[in-house]
């Protein structure tokens, strides 16, 4: 069907204009666990790179326009590392123009970032994005970046950091709204991620039924890089295993959220903060440590480092930093991500940023 500024739910099929309003429902739902207002009348910019996926989030949302008063606009960082990209940009630019909806663009030479940020492709193109979208986000004061994240790119998470070895409850995944401020190289972050409960097929059968086409990047077919060798050779192997497989997903995901929703609430007394930006720092002093047993110690810690906005804990860190502490072996430091140090000594244990990072 032609696609117009007037596009709403009515022209959406019934499972459709279900699917939409079930996005919505859990956006409100997370956005209330994480004490921030639900989406009526809410300013999103969607990340936009033209692939079933985003292309669905962008018509999703765009079909909730009237009922929910959004107001919206798109965002699109063409990363310059295939020749069609140029093409995909300007697909992106028609689509918004039919949909009658604001669009941002923007090259980025992700190639050369990578060089200088001494980082893998990835990585920068990551990087690159996201302070893009955020500078999208500010400067129309728009609530969130709306991001098309759904269950399979969760399952291929959670598959991802079992490899890395992280623990629980980081085993359950990304989270639907992430809030963070900017530090170091790293950009300010406010994403939601409204479709992280569903589909892809529901997803690419919305667009074959509206005869919207998409923009497929050959880049997700590429064995070189580990999300593409998980979304291609493992998940359809538990898929054929367990056929309600993205069931149990969401299942593990919900548990961890609570579990993490807990321990946040009796770890937080623990975790002494100050400072800002480059200077921060966190400290869980000895009688916090010494009260909160082991358990409660790896969870302040791993609650510790996420909050310091630098990357993933491995379970077997967090597990040394704990037995250093239990048998007195410091001082010792251990290193993450981003320039990120942890002192464990007699005065507790403290995480901050190094000098330079």
């Amino acid at each position: 069907m032609p696609l117009s500024p007037s596009f709403c739910l009515h022209d959406l099929a019934p499972q459709d204009a279900h699917l939409a309003l079930d996005a919505v429902r859990f956006a409100d739902e997370e956005l209330a666990l994480a004490g921030a207002s639900g989406l009526v009348g809410a300013r999103l910019v969607v990340a936009l790179s033209g692939g079933a996926d985003s292309t669905a989030l962008l018509l999703l949302f765009c079909a909730l326009r009237q009922k929910l008063g959004l107001s919206l606009w798109a965002a699109h960082l063409d990363h310059a590392l295939r020749e069609e990209s140029a093409a995909e940009a300007e697909a992106a630019r028609v689509l918004c123009s039919e949909l009658g909806v604001p669009f941002f663009s923007r090259r980025a030479e992700v190639k050369a970032l990578a060089e200088d940020w001494s980082c893998g492709l990835e990585e920068a193109g990551r990087r690159a994005r996201y302070a893009f979208l955020e500078e999208c986000r500010a400067e129309v004061d728009a609530a969130w970046v709306l991001t098309a994240h759904h269950v399979g790119d969760l399952a291929e998470d959670m598959l991802m950091r079992l490899t890395r070895g992280a623990g629980w409850p980081g085993l359950g995944g990304m989270r639907a709204v992430v809030v963070e401020a900017a530090h170091g190289a790293g950009p300010a972050r406010r994403i939601l991620r409204p479709l992280l409960m569903q589909e892809k097929a529901a997803l690419t059968a919305m667009l074959e039924r509206l005869g919207v086409a998409w923009q497929e990047d050959a880049s997700n077919q590429s064995r070189a890089w580990k999300r593409n060798r998980m979304r291609a050779d493992v998940l359809p192997l538990l898929l054929a295993e367990n056929p309600s497989f993205y069931e149990s997903v969401r299942r593990l995901w919900r548990s961890a959220r609570e579990d993490e929703r807990w321990w946040e609430k009796l770890t937080d007394e623990a975790l002494i903060e100050s400072g800002l930006g480059e200077e921060r720092e966190i400290r869980i002093p000895p009688s916090a440590l010494q009260a909160l047993g082991r358990a409660g110690r790896l969870r302040a810690m791993a609650e510790a480092v996420r909050r310091m906005e630098r990357g993933q804990c491995r379970a077997d860190t967090l597990e040394n930093m704990d037995a250093v502490w239990q048998i007195r072996r410091f001082p010792r430091r251990f290193s993450f991500a981003g320039g990120l140090k942890a002192d464990v000594n007699a005065e507790g244990l403290r995480l901050y940023i190094a000098p330079g990072r």
